[in-house]
């Protein structure tokens, strides 16, 4: 057991440092991909290519797969794509399912970090978290460049990472929804299942994921109803949890 326990975290501080160094590697090296989308006025598209090249990258070198149900309702039109957030693992999953021209929600203080250039230049839309002025501002600004991009926006309602073992998500934030009500969008919830069975602290064993997009919802009562919608297909198509050896 303890050798078994040994070999499993071996492979997981591998696999890890191999998923994580060529992250930072893939975000050195597309800068020069930024700058020139930026340069031709596609700003909003050089975040798919980068995504989708280092999904397919890092996907080959740990064998990672994604099984994609109702690929048909992730539609070429601008929507509000809100998705349940559980790790850094999520990054490869955005790549395989980001549509042409895709904006990420991130919260605005994300600006001023290391990274921050990076992410304006691959079109992402820099929110304030709150309730007050600033906040309302903020999404507000972010509707507008939504609106003159066409662009579809992808965001994480749950705020944080949720590292259950089980099939949960945490309570949604309202600014996604806010702003698919401001800009009269389609809101097409994607859930992937949990993975705890394949990837946590200390465990890194890649098997097929499951990941569903869901039909659109209208603009009413969006945030209660599309939870509980989420939450209903990610206990569906979710695997019992099982120790590791």
């Amino acid at each position: 057991m303890a050798g078994s326990q040994s070999l499993a975290c071996i492979r997981y501080c591998v696999r890890m440092g191999v998923y994580l160094a060529v992250m930072a590697f893939w975000g050195i090296a597309m800068i020069p991909v930024f700058l020139a989308y930026s340069i031709v006025g596609r700003r909003f598209e050089a975040g798919q290519t980068a995504a989708r090249s280092y999904s397919h990258l890092i996907g080959w070198l740990l064998r990672l797969h994604l099984e994609l149900e109702g690929a048909e309702h992730l539609a070429k039109e601008p929507a509000v794509l809100p998705m349940n957030h559980q790790s850094v693992l999520d990054v490869w999953l955005l790549g395989l399912i980001a549509p042409a021209r895709i904006s990420i929600m991130v919260k605005k203080s994300l600006r001023y970090t290391p990274i921050g250039p990076c992410l304006y230049l691959s079109g992402c839309v820099h929110v304030q978290r709150g309730t007050g002025a600033g906040a309302m501002a903020s999404m507000r600004a972010a509707g507008v460049t939504l609106r003159k991009s066409r662009s579809t926006l992808l965001a994480f309602p749950e705020g944080t990472r949720n590292g259950a073992r089980s099939p949960t998500l945490l309570p949604f934030k309202k600014g996604a929804f806010h702003m698919a009500v401001q800009n009269g969008l389609p809101i097409v919830p994607i859930v992937c299942e949990n993975y705890a069975h394949m990837y946590q602290r200390g465990y890194f064993e890649p098997v097929p994921l499951r990941t569903r997009g869901l039909g659109p919802e209208d603009v009413s009562d969006l945030t209660v109803r599309v939870h509980a919608q989420m939450l209903q297909a990610l206990r569906e198509i979710s695997r019992p949890i099982q120790a590791y050896k």
